[in-house]
Order: C-alpha cells, then sequence, then structure tokens
C-alpha cells in the first residue's frame, strides 16, 4: 500500500508544469485582461493594493487583489512602490526588512485538475529544493535567494514538504492541502535559530 502511494505521488509530481496566467481560473472575473497583485511583507498586518486596504495580514501575506492593467500602487508601514501591470499576468511583490520591493511574476495555471505551488525563498539559504518524503522527490529545484518559482500539480492531495539545502533539511511544513483551481504558497526565511518555513492557501479579492 505504501509503495502504491508513493508511486502514485511520484507520478503527481511528474506532471508539473508553468503556464501563462488566465482568468478562467477564477469565477467571476469579467474582463479577460484583469490581472491580479498582492505583496509578502513578513512582519507586516496592513497593506494597501490600488487603494484596496487590507488588514490583519496572515504572516505578511496578503489576498491577490484583482487589478486591471495599468499603473498600481502598493502602500506599506514600511515602503511604497508604483507598480506597471500588464494584462493577465500574477505578480507578487516582496518586501524585505528595509522595505525595498522585489516583484514576482507567478506562473499561476488554470488547470480544474491541479494546485499551483509557489515558494520564495527569502532566506539567505543560496539555493533550496522543495522535497517531498512520500514520494522522495523533490517538486522544486534550486530556487536561489532572493527569488521564486511555481508549479502545477495534480489534486486532490494533502502532502508534508521540507526545504532542503545541499543535502540538509532547513524546515518542514507539514499536512499542505492542494487543492484544484487553488494554490498554495511556500515562504523560507532566516529565523533566530537557523531557518524557518511556512505555507498559505493563496486567497484572491476581486
Amino acid at each position: 500500500m505504501k509503495r502504491s502511494i508513493i508511486g502514485a505521488c511520484v507520478v503527481l509530481l511528474s506532471t508539473l508544469s508553468a503556464a501563462s496566467a488566465d482568468d478562467g481560473l477564477y469565477e467571476n472575473v469579467a474582463d479577460p485582461n484583469s490581472s491580479f497583485v498582492r505583496v509578502i511583507a513578513p512582519g507586516e498586518t496592513v497593506a494597501s493594493i490600488n487603494g484596496n486596504t487590507l488588514r490583519d495580514l496572515e504572516d505578511g501575506i496578503s489576498g491577490y487583489v484583482n487589478v486591471v492593467p495599468g499603473d498600481v500602487d502598493i502602500v506599506l508601514p514600511s515602503g511604497t512602490i508604483d507598480l506597471t501591470v500588464g494584462a493577465s499576468t500574477y505578480y507578487t511583490v516582496v518586501f524585505n526588512d528595509a522595505g525595498e520591493p522585489t516583484i514576482f511574476n507567478d506562473e499561476i495555471t488554470n488547470s480544474p485538475s491541479k494546485a499551483d505551488i509557489s515558494i520564495y525563498n527569502l532566506s539567505s539559504a543560496e539555493s533550496i529544493d522543495l522535497y517531498v518524503p512520500a514520494a522522495n522527490a523533490v517538486a522544486i529545484a534550486e530556487t536561489t535567494s532572493s527569488q521564486s518559482q511555481t508549479v502545477s500539480v495534480r489534486a486532490p492531495l494533502t502532502l508534508d514538504f521540507e526545504v532542503h539545502a545541499d543535502g540538509e533539511v532547513l524546515a518542514q511544513i507539514s499536512q499542505v492541502s492542494l487543492v484544484r483551481k487553488g494554490g498554495v504558497s511556500i515562504v523560507l526565511l532566516d529565523g533566530e535559530d537557523g531557518f524557518t518555513a511556512f505555507s498559505t492557501a493563496n486567497t484572491f479579492i476581486k
């Protein structure tokens, strides 16, 4: 039984793929050219995206806010940025402790049978792998410091993950729920005694 489960996970993870953003992933999005913008700012609890005030941010991560292409203002207590948004694109703006932003284009899939997994290496680790113990396989390889990667896997499924660097386990994330037409974001940070990681489900604000 265990062998069959592991085999299924390997098959699942072998389907990793990235796709261009498409509004079909989300219901009731009227404009097919609309885009989504969110922030990751560990330690912050409030942000404003295009005039939408978002409070009580969990782990400093906001939901994706639906915006039309053009100039979008993003305001946090630690920093601000004016972002020029293209059509049908998903953006994550990461603010470091100094309030300096880094912009990522998230490769979100619209497959009704898959879930998106994004990892953000906001730590000092030079390169990390997102590892799935149940499948003895790497889901996302070689995400360098201050970079991000996104893949899609078949869902639904609940998995444990480990963040590896040079064969060492830096952090563990347990019982991550992967749902169809949904996604999760995993963030690795420097901690007081090494590294710390957490995951959060992607949410969307229209």
